[in-house]
């Protein structure tokens, strides 16, 4: 049982010359510009502070890869394809970054790409999600960093507001407790009227709204807290149609504004996600003889 960012040596293949590699996994969007604003905005920082370091690039959704070699004729590849091309290539240490927000069941397939592909390489590492980590011995806390940034970053925008509502995404995996998590560091941070909520989680919007109601809040801005600004944000949070949580918010008597930004766009997840590069190449390169 291993925890943090995962490390493996190839006992096999130690007497390899060492040629690095940064492999950026993501689930990908098919969204052109929200990918160009977030993901690839995400792996050129990267570039920029590895410039002799090969990069590459995997999204995990076969769909989503699909589609884009249909509209735009661009082959992003799966990670388990991006590897071995790594690996027909001549690279033998490979650092894994995952841009995921929690380590639920992406991450954990990620980590599952991992491990059955680690014997193929001298070394690999894998990095940590964005958050992970919530200040247990002597660790960061994750998540209390990250939205101090991240609203620190935004409070321009979200000063007008009597009430800001953070949309993520949920999940059936356990790891869904980091909702939860998240609203307890709000509190502790003294943002009472900032609320999480997610749309294939708990909590959702049904759970938010007779806490809006009862602080008496009326206007709202809605920002999402996906990498992406795709089609869980323009269609879900804020389509026009009848079921986007903005029809239903204001269908429930509230002012309602969206900030049509993912994530990725940040300076925040621009910083951590750079880090947890650094974290992973560290240990990459780092002789642990």
């Amino acid at each position: 049982m291993e925890i943090g960012t995962l490390v493996y040596e190839n006992p096999a293949m130690q007497n390899l010359p060492d040629k690095d590699a940064i492999l950026v996994i993501s689930f990908g969007t098919t969204q052109k510009q929200a990918r160009n604003n977030a993901i690839e905005n995400i792996i050129n920082k990267i570039r920029q502070v590895y410039p002799t370091v090969r990069i590459a690039a995997a999204f995990t959704s076969h769909i989503v890869i699909r589609r884009i070699k249909e509209k735009e004729g661009l082959c992003y590849n799966t990670p388990e394809k991006a590897l071995e091309l790594l690996r027909q290539e001549g690279y033998t240490r490979i650092a894994i970054v995952t841009l995921d927000i929690i380590p639920g069941i992406e991450y954990t397939y990620k980590q599952k790409v991992f491990l059955n592909y680690k014997a193929m390489f001298k070394k690999m590492t894998i990095a940590v999600p964005l958050l992970y980590w919530m200040g247990q011995k002597g660790h960061p806390d994750d998540i209390m960093d990250v939205f101090q940034s991240l609203l620190a970053e935004l409070a321009q925008k979200i000063k007008d507001y009597d009430a800001v509502l953070i949309f993520a995404h949920g999940t059936l995996h356990p790891a869904n407790a980091y909702y939860s998590v998240i609203q307890d560091r709000l509190v502790q941070m003294k943002k009472k009227q900032v609320y999480v909520y997610t749309v294939d989680g708990w909590p959702n919007l049904a759970t938010i709204i007779p806490k809006l109601k009862g602080n008496g809040y009326k206007k709202l801005l809605l920002i999402p807290f996906m990498i992406v600004a795709g089609e869980h944000v323009c269609q879900d949070m804020a389509g026009q149609s009848a079921d986007s949580h903005r029809a239903i918010l204001e269908r429930e008597g509230f002012v309602v504004d969206s900030y049509l930004h993912g994530l990725g766009e940040s300076a925040t997840a621009r910083r951590s996600f750079l880090a947890r590069t650094e974290q992973a190449y560290y240990k990459l390169i780092k002789d642990t003889k």
